[in-house]
């Protein structure tokens, strides 16, 4: 009879050759963009910068990193359309974001980056899948 195999889930700072890949890719991209003078390559480095944040250090979930995406793009957009759009605006809202999702996600049963042996007293309970705290991506 087959069984589904369960991903061992982890805790803690994460890193990976595919992590370093994309952030290569953004970083060389942001290079490129600005030596070409382009006045948005600051955007990629402000992208790379919270996929990191959230996929390797404080490891959120998806739900929150496709709503700070569809605000990143809602904040710049609002910008560009004032035609303000600098970088020092972008991220005075976007850090409320990013410090809002990262921090509602520290206070849940899920949370299992940084920290989380310290911080969330049901860590084990996510790592061992027990199905009391719901499934992760909800």
């Amino acid at each position: 009879m087959n069984q589904l195999k369960q991903k061992c889930r982890t805790w803690g700072f994460q890193f990976s050759r595919t992590d370093a890949v994309v952030i290569g890719f953004f970083v060389s991209s942001a290079l490129f963009f600005e030596h070409f003078d382009n006045p948005l390559w600051w955007l990629l480095v402000i992208v790379a910068a919270h996929f990191f944040l959230f996929c390797n250090v404080f490891r959120v979930r998806r739900f929150f990193e496709l709503w700070w995406a569809g605000i990143f793009i809602a904040n710049a957009g609002l910008w560009l359309m004032f035609e303000k759009l600098v970088w020092t605006n972008v991220l005075a809202c976007q850090f409320p974001v990013t410090a809002a999702f990262i921090l509602t996600e520290m206070r849940t049963a899920y949370y299992h980056g940084v920290f989380a042996r310290k911080i969330n007293p049901r860590l084990t309970d996510y790592l061992e899948y027990r199905s009391d705290i719901g499934e992760r991506n909800k």
